[in-house]
């Protein structure tokens, strides 16, 4: 089994060109060949505010979008049917894929991350810092900060981004166009089933 994959761990609520810049600069920039997309559910950090049927649907739709692309990706739905009651985090995650994969892959992150890590209560012995393979995007406004971590790369791409699922909602609550934002799929479904509006969140 190839050994060059990479967990791209996100909430994709919804999924959005920058989504899309990622996973394609992984793949052809980096020596990743194969992405497994894994659409989280619970975590305490989230608000989804969105039918699981309709999210399940925009990420296929992305999904199936980056399949005629020929993008080698895989959607991993574990954590979407298992429902966890208590936070999941990156800890677990990269524990679920070990035991799948029968090795550890690599997280994508994005830069803004690694102001992050050293917060996070549940991570044991500094596992993120130190033991995770990561591999992290720059993201606009966000510098790297490399304190006591190991074992990552920094991607450098053409392109830095503040797009973000949040930043989508926020446009279609004010009513401003989200064409620039997301594919003209997922721009269709949010219109069509009237997704992230006040009266829903």
């Amino acid at each position: 089994m190839n050994k060059n994959i990479a967990i791209y761990w996100w909430a994709f609520n919804p999924p959005t060109l920058w989504h899309l810049h990622v996973i394609e600069s992984v793949l052809n920039e980096s020596n990743i060949e194969k992405i497994i997309i894994v659409p989280d559910w619970f975590r305490l950090d989230k608000k989804y505010n969105i039918k699981e049927e309709n999210r399940n649907e925009l990420i296929q739709i992305f999904i199936n979008i980056l399949k005629q692309k020929w993008l080698n990706i895989e959607l991993e739905t574990y954590f979407i049917k298992w429902k966890n009651k208590a936070d999941t985090t990156t800890y677990q995650v990269d524990k679920y894929f070990i035991q799948k994969l029968w090795f550890q892959p690599y997280h994508v992150f994005w830069t803004d991350i690694s102001w992050e890590i050293k917060k996070w209560s549940w991570n044991p012995n500094k596992y993120i810092e130190k033991s995770l393979k990561k591999i992290f995007i720059p993201r606009k406004n966000y510098d790297f900060i490399s304190d006591n971590l190991e074992n990552y790369t920094i991607l450098n791409t053409e392109k830095e981004s503040d797009i973000s699922s949040t930043k989508i909602k926020e446009n279609i609550n004010k009513k401003n166009k989200i064409n620039k934002l997301v594919l003209r799929e997922i721009e269709e479904y949010i219109k069509n089933n009237k997704l992230y509006w006040w009266q829903n969140i």
